[in-house]
């Protein structure tokens, strides 16, 4: 895999991720709460700006009660 190609995964997972928290309902500012972040810089992992590490992203999917496993098969199949 190029690294193009990771960096468009790794976005791919937080698209879900985000498409998740709006479907949910819940605010940035909680998400960024319970993940112990800024608003900030959840924002910014959500537009792209930086990209998450594994730790981050699994804090972020414990806070929207879902399995970051699922959100990353989900992702693969939408990747391929």
């Amino acid at each position: 895999m190029k690294i193009r190609d990771a960096q468009n995964f790794s976005d791919a997972v937080v698209d879900i991720l985000v498409a998740e928290r709006i479907k949910k309902n819940i605010s940035r500012y909680k998400i960024a709460q319970d993940c112990g972040l800024t608003e900030a810089a959840l924002c910014y992992i959500e537009h792209h700006d930086r990209r998450p590490t594994i730790y981050t992203l699994k804090m972020i999917a414990d806070a929207l009660n879902i399995k970051l496993s699922d959100i990353i098969k989900q992702a693969e199949e939408n990747f391929s």
